[in-house]
């Protein structure tokens, strides 16, 4: 059974956050707001708090994401929102968790599915130029607007407090009123059954160098005479709709070793034709 991981996220409004204890009773994940609308144009639109809540993180050892709220109605004021937003990760990295375009303003609610597209695109398009994983947040009812197709292209962090989002997602948000240890007052609360630390450290993404999270083996560890292991290798064509979390568990491997068997650069992108090697 896979493992599940328990997470919240954070802005200015939740004051002083003690991630130590958050950490010490059962979370396994924050993210963390840095910034809205043009933070390059506008510094004051920084959460005032991102970058204590950030260091607060990694002095407790809490693995942390970051993401960004979106007021871009264009795809130009998208790019611009995703420039200012990769100088602030370039300030905190490295990340061990995603980072996030949250698009669910009031502003947005009235275009196109395809001027949506568009706008997510270009904004995400930049974040992973820079090396970063990008996931795309918003609500069930949003995200919903959007083709399947073009969806299952990201990792989706969903929000719906009411019953399990019916869309692929790879982070629920299932309350806007839970409670943590650490915390006052009322806050966000997630949870995943996808290892995103793991892919994003051993997939070289947010700072990190590619393969981090497997240790050296060191001259007083290592066996004199190792065995070799026996291996077998699948290969997998990609189909339409296809996503690597799919494809692990049909193979029972995970979406961390498929990235790195496969030098995989992003691993929300998957093409129809693309072979997968499933080596066990």
């Amino acid at each position: 059974m896979a493992a599940t991981f328990y997470g919240f996220d954070v802005s200015q409004w939740n004051g002083a956050v003690d991630m130590a204890k958050a950490k010490k009773n059962g979370k396994d994940f924050v993210i963390i707001r840095s910034s809205y609308g043009n933070v390059a144009a506008y510094p004051r639109q920084t959460d005032y708090k991102f970058t204590e809540n950030v260091k607060k993180a990694k002095a407790a050892g809490l693995a942390f994401g970051i993401y960004h709220y979106c007021y871009a109605t264009t795809v130009s004021a998208a790019q611009a929102e995703a420039r200012g937003f990769v100088k602030l990760l370039d300030s905190v990295k490295p990340i061990p968790y995603f980072v996030a375009l949250d698009i669910e303003d009031a502003v947005q609610s009235g275009l196109s599915a395809a001027t949506l597209q568009a706008i997510i695109k270009a904004f995400i398009d930049i974040v992973e130029a820079a090396g970063y994983f990008c996931a795309l947040y918003s609500y069930e009812a949003f995200l919903s607007r959007l083709s399947a197709t073009f969806r299952n292209r990201y990792a989706i962090w969903c929000a719906n407090i009411s019953r399990t989002p019916s869309i692929t997602y790879g982070v629920h948000q299932y309350s806007f009123t839970g409670s943590v240890s650490g915390v006052s007052g009322s806050t966000d609360l997630n949870r995943a059954k996808i290892d995103y630390v793991s892919i994003i450290k051993n997939g070289g993404f947010n700072g990190y160098s590619k393969g981090a999270t497997t240790p050296a083996t060191t001259p007083e560890t290592k066996p004199a005479e190792p065995t070799k292991p026996t291996t077998t290798t699948t290969t997998y064509t990609v189909k339409s709709g296809d996503t690597l979390t799919a494809i692990a568990k049909k193979y029972g491997t995970t979406v961390a070793k498929l990235v790195k068997d496969n030098s995989i650069k992003n691993a929300n992108l998957i093409y129809v034709g693309q072979k997968i090697k499933i080596i066990k």
